[in-house]
């Protein structure tokens, strides 16, 4: 340590029944030089439970052996808190099962009180508060890349609701008005004149377009969402979907009444069977897929399953946004941020099921 520089100050919080080795700890960490440690000392689990929940605390050293309890149930009880600082267990003996067990509850490090010297509980110490930090930032890097998935997909579906008014308000107008003046070109014609026949002959293509921009806005942006409810838009849209993909029939099982489903959970799940219907037609080569949307055993259920080839999924996975097939990601990205879970199963040559899932009070 340079002379004059003031050494850093860690909070540690001793949890031991036996004086002697607290006695013994507190000088072990007196020997470090870089440096001071102040030590809070609790003699049971209920005490160093209360001064945990209190927190300011950068490190606690917990007893294995408290008495009749050990320190796996201290580890237990704050597992999950904000305040626990990283947790070393300590104990008089080595046993690796203890080591295991330990660190499964969530301890930073373990170390067995005989071999206990200033530099390994200095290091274990430093390290266990570094890996919190690491922890505590990636999950706050975590928490920033779902705002921005959320944000984004914010931003998709504006951009989607732009391209369908548009869709509807210019083009699906404009032909619409070029079929009405077609229309009456014909009526004031003869009708045997060669310029009728012509006219007469683009009126089912103009009528197909104007069916095709109809198709394209209301997926872009489902009104009939909006209208009449996720169940009537999943039977309108596995109607649809097959008139453009000869040879595939879509069965769906709708065990759901629309109260049960929450209003910002239907366009996530319209864009999740969007998703999996293209990603299926597109290339399982499939011929049935069937959509069920259910609520079960506390959960609101989604699955959809095709009899297609099956696919690798590790391998979809590592390659998504390299050839395309950003589908996938899609729809776990939408299932996630809505607080649903998501799964998918693909064996190949045995079809693809895909699985969502939310809690009911979560989905009402």
């Amino acid at each position: 340590m340079v002379a004059g520089q003031e050494r850093r100050v860690t909070r540690v919080l001793l949890i031991e029944d036996d004086e002697e080795d607290y006695v013994l700890l507190r000088g072990v960490l007196a020997e470090v030089t870089s440096t001071r440690y102040e030590v809070a000392w609790r003699r049971d689990g209920e005490s160093g439970l209360q001064e945990i929940d209190r927190g300011g605390y950068d490190i606690c050293l917990l007893d294995y052996h408290l008495g009749s309890r050990n320190g796996l149930e201290i580890l237990a009880r704050v597992a999950k808190s904000v305040k626990a600082p990283p947790i070393i267990v300590l104990t008089g003996q080595g046993d690796y099962l203890v080591d295991l067990r330990a660190m499964e509850y969530g301890a930073a490090d373990y170390i067995v009180k005989d071999q206990v010297s200033a530099p390994l509980l200095e290091r274990a110490i430093r390290y266990s508060i570094d890996r919190l930090k690491s922890k505590k930032a990636l999950i706050e890097s975590e928490s920033q890349l779902k705002h921005l998935a959320a944000s984004l997909l914010r931003v998709q579906e504006s951009e989607r609701g732009r391209v369908a008014a548009e869709l509807h308000d210019d083009f699906g107008q404009l032909l619409t008005a070029i079929k009405y003046q077609i229309e009456s070109v014909l009526a004031r014609m003869i009708p045997c004149d060669s310029c009728a026949a012509t006219l007469r002959d683009l009126i089912p293509s103009i009528q197909d377009a104007i069916g095709r921009v109809r198709n394209m806005y209301t997926e872009l942006m489902p009104t009939i969402l909006d209208d009449l409810g996720i169940i009537a838009t999943l039977k309108w849209f596995c109607r649809e979907f097959p008139k453009d993909h000869p040879g595939l029939h879509v069965k769906a099982e709708l065990r759901v009444g629309e109260h049960e489903v929450a209003p910002e959970l239907k366009l996530v799940i319209f864009r999740i069977v969007q998703d999996a219907l293209k990603n299926a037609a597109t290339h399982s080569e499939a011929g049935l897929i069937k959509i069920s949307l259910s609520g079960k055993e506390g959960y609101l259920s989604l699955e959809i399953a095709d009899n297609g080839k099956g696919f690798d999924i590790s391998r979809a996975i590592s390659s998504a946004g390299k050839h395309g097939g950003m589908g996938l990601m899609s729809m776990k990205r939408r299932a996630e941020l809505s607080g649903g879970s998501f799964r998918i199963e693909s064996t190949e040559g045995a079809g693809t099921q895909v699985r969502v899932q939310w809690p009911l009070e979560a989905s009402r």
